[in-house]
């Protein structure tokens, strides 16, 4: 079956020991910016999500630290379509979402693509060491 939101694994393979950081934290950004969306499920369980968000907006904060101005993550290291596929990707969550008028389904797909998502950060981070 074709994944409903295919994600960019150029963005997994890179040379330049800046770039798996930025990406990492680019894809940080943009699971916080959808999950803490106030359209999310009702059933789900606040306290495990408010609990999540903590975590990245932490994570995000250790990177940022971590990184050379934000500016400069993605113009001096590699191609800009990096940073294009990953917005683009998210895009394509958002878009699935509204479509779907943000159902209880369609945030369960989008769930699972979190998942994934969190298992592509781990590859990312494992490239830092």
């Amino acid at each position: 079956q074709q994944p409903l939101f295919p994600f960019p694994d150029a963005l997994l393979h890179t040379n330049h020991p800046q770039q798996a950081p930025a990406t990492a934290l680019h894809i940080l950004q943009h699971l916080f910016a959808t999950l803490s969306s106030p359209s999310t499920p009702h059933h789900w369980d606040a306290q495990a999500r408010h609990h999540l968000l903590n975590h990245l907006q932490h994570f995000i904060h250790h990177m940022e630290q971590c990184l050379p101005a934000k500016g400069m993550l993605f113009k001096r290291q590699g191609p800009r379509n990096l940073l294009l596929s990953i917005n683009k990707y998210f895009r394509d969550i958002q878009d699935f979402l509204h479509a779907h008028n943000h159902s209880a389904c369609a945030w369960d797909h989008v769930r699972l693509e979190a998942r994934v998502c969190f298992q592509r950060i781990d590859v990312l981070i494992r490239q830092m060491k």
